[in-house]
């Protein structure tokens, strides 16, 4: 190995599930350019389960914010050691290159008080200062987000060229999943479809603003009954249960609702046994994605060539309305005042969703199912 090699590599990203997995293209790269060397990744509680399975992966650094804020209301001395822990554990890995997605300067200022020779990342309102090589850009714009990744890693002279998205489900979850399946009487030859149609927890207040209506996946789904005989399976977060039920009450066809009862890897089993996912845009879809499942997703202000599913292949279908001039709106990572009454989405009608999904639906024996990328 030469000494310009990196022996240890520390990759951070604090953000959620679909960024992560933004990154999982990133992190084959980097193992594929530097095989022999020890590949970290610093992350938050949620995402952990993600990358757990990773194989490329030698470690995992968690910071959870939340976790550090309790901790230091009961005790400002338990959260300041609760943080000297998680430093002494990065300095003890010694890190000689740190590749920092956070878009902040928190944590390039760490790793430059780590002395960690080397830390690449991207320039975003002067908040790269600390790093020794920095991308400019003023936000994500028009191209993927995957493709800013392609942009850094050539910092590192690596090029990017196995974009699939990457998760391995465990042994255990998968035998779950056939289990709950089974006990579900969803094992036919029936399709099985799935909907998201909620957002999760990090949606936060934005979550109204990010959604489509409850009625509208109603719709869908009585069609998709009635017209493929699919099985339908409400999913969502134990949060998400009030508008699953909500979905489940307005349709005229019986579905499951499955919506708190599963842990993150079990929902990430039974979605690579779908045949089509429906769900908003957000960190669903984007495992759903991964596990190579046909999906149709509905986007309102955020825009899908930036957040959409990655790669854009035909049987990944948005629904938008593109000729509205006022979306997307999401810009420089914040949701406006919409002043149009969420017209992006409350102007989507079902029968453009459940168009998208029939023909995703009548070619399941004329294309091949996509594959999860787990090599």
């Amino acid at each position: 190995m030469t000494s310009n090699v990196p022996r240890r590599i520390l990759l951070v990203n604090p953000f959620g599930i679909g960024d992560v997995l933004f990154t999982t293209p990133l992190i084959r790269a980097v193992r594929q350019a530097f095989p022999h060397s020890r590949l970290g990744y610093l992350c938050n509680r949620r995402t952990e389960r993600i990358l757990q399975t990773n194989r490329h992966l030698d470690e995992l650094f968690v910071y959870e914010k939340d976790e550090v804020v309790e901790l230091w209301r009961s005790s400002w001395w338990r959260g300041a050691a609760h943080v000297a822990r998680l430093v002494r554990r990065i300095h003890g890995a010694r890190i000689d290159l740190a590749i920092d997605l956070s878009l902040g300067d928190r944590y390039s200022l760490i790793l430059k008080l780590l002395r960690i020779p080397r830390r690449v990342g991207f320039h975003y309102r002067t908040r790269g200062r600390f790093l020794t090589d920095r991308l400019t850009i003023d936000g994500y714009h028009d191209l993927h987000v995957v493709e800013y990744y392609r942009r850094l890693l050539r910092f590192l002279g690596i090029e990017l060229l196995d974009h699939s998205l990457e998760l391995q489900a465990s042994q255990e979850d998968e035998r779950w999943a056939d289990q709950w399946l089974e006990e579900h009487n969803l094992n036919g030859r029936h399709p099985l479809v799935g909907m998201v149609p909620a957002g999760g927890v990090s949606w936060g207040i934005s979550a109204p603003f990010r959604r489509w209506s409850f009625e509208g996946f109603a719709a869908v789904g009585d069609a998709l009954v009635k017209r493929f005989g699919a099985r339908l399976i409400l999913f969502g977060e134990p949060s998400d249960q009030s508008a699953c039920g909500t979905v489940a009450r307005l349709m005229h066809c019986p579905a499951v609702d499955a919506s708190g009862q599963t842990t993150l890897g079990q929902f990430v089993s039974l979605l690579g046994r779908l045949e089509l996912v429906i769900c908003n845009d957000g960190g669903p879809l984007h495992l759903a994605v991964s596990q190579g499942v046909k999906t149709v997703s509905i986007f309102g202000p955020v825009d899908p060539n930036v957040y959409g599913p990655y790669p854009q292949v035909h049987y990944h279908q948005v629904v938008c309305k593109e000729e509205l001039p006022c979306r997307p709106c999401y810009h420089q990572f914040k949701l406006p005042p919409c002043p149009y009454e969420r017209a992006c989405l409350t102007t989507i009608m079902p029968e453009e969703v459940i168009e998208a999904c029939g023909a995703l639906l009548s070619g399941r024996a004329l294309q091949p199912r996509a594959e999860p990328s787990h090599a």
